[in-house]
């Protein structure tokens, strides 16, 4: 039986099937869609006490996702007091760590001894700044120009949580003014404008480091798009604003304008979702189903296998220094 022509991609193996053993299975799986081999989850808190709680905590989510395919996680909350901690967990193939650097704490001798110890990149966050009435041109001064020489001269990463929208986001849970009602009353007058501005500073001063923006930078595509074609090191996630909650589905119009997007940009995407990874009770499945809206969301555009794939693993894999891992062959159908 021939299928319609269209341009909706199907998974590889469709028309592999028209040739392999004589043809024998053609128009078998005929409706198989794109299928990601694994995910890489490049943006997850985890935060343990000791090292057997980190074992315990990686083994409790890889439990309930694997079979989900996820693959690895790469957690954020690596600090100079915990550095050999996470090494120790590091040595799980499934866990990348970064290290967080608080904007008053730019520690060289930790970076290096981070990196020595196998830690993927940095991790940066403005929250602080804001909600303490801190200058952000903190980010700037000669102390931080020495970390950041570092992490250039090593071609490591810098996940970075930039600006922050001033809407709630209801749809996905989000806080009204967050961090910024805090600033205010401190005095802060500088705007998301400026912090992203300096952002931009940094990718063309560093341009062996990959800046991956967190949550998109709260920008929309087209302005997206502006900063992606002059900032060739710049990279985002897809936490946060990339979601589909239980139950629903994107408009095809802005399914459509997203898959465009994504498919121009698919060496530059990387799957995030901001989930923790070491909570407990109702909290673990809010973080689960966090974790799932983001998968809904990649699913529901449709993408091209190669798209698909650099996407949910490829560019994580190759910013962090990964080498690809097999895909699971756990599934209800045997074999």
């Amino acid at each position: 039986m021939e299928k319609p022509t269209t341009d909706r991609p199907y998974d590889p193996d469709v028309s592999r099937r028209d040739t392999e053993d004589g043809g024998y299975s053609r128009g078998w799986g005929f409706h198989m869609i794109p299928s990601e081999r694994y995910w890489i989850d490049c943006h997850t808190h985890f935060r343990f006490g000791s090292a057997d709680e980190g074992h315990a905590g990686l083994v409790r989510w890889f439990d309930r996702l694997e079979a989900w395919r996820l693959g690895q996680i790469v957690a954020m909350d690596g600090s100079p007091s915990n550095l050999e901690m996470y090494a120790e967990v590091g040595h799980d193939p499934r866990l990348i760590w970064l290290l967080w650097l608080k904007f008053d704490q730019p520690d060289l001798d930790a970076c290096k001894r981070a990196f020595d110890l196998g830690c993927g990149g940095l991790k940066l966050h403005n929250a602080a700044v804001i909600t303490s009435g801190s200058d952000y041109h903190v980010w700037e001064n000669d102390d931080w120009a020495k970390v950041f020489e570092e992490v250039n001269r090593q071609k490591k990463p810098i996940l970075w949580h930039v600006t922050q929208r001033m809407t709630a986001s209801a749809y996905n849970g989000g806080g009204f003014q967050a961090y910024w009602s805090e600033g205010w009353k401190k005095g802060v007058t500088y705007t998301n404008e400026d912090l992203l501005q300096q952002q931009l500073r940094l990718m063309a001063a560093y341009r062996d480091i990959p800046f991956i923006g967190a949550h998109q930078h709260y920008l929309g595509l087209e302005r997206l798009t502006e900063v992606f074609d002059a900032h060739p090191n710049f990279y985002i996630d897809t936490s946060v604003g990339g979601i589909v909650r239980w139950g629903d589905e994107m408009y095809p119009e802005d399914q459509a304008v997203w898959r465009e997007f994504v498919i121009r940009y698919a060496d530059r995407i990387l799957f995030g979702t901001d989930s923790g990874v070491g909570s407990w009770g109702s909290t673990f499945e809010l973080n689960v189903q966090a974790f799932l809206n983001h998968v809904r969301f990649v699913h529901q555009l449709r993408l091209p296998d190669e798209v698909l794939q650099k996407v949910t693993s490829a560019n994580a894999a190759r910013l962090f220094n990964q080498k690809e891992r097999p895909s699971s062959r756990r599934t209800s159908v045997r074999p």
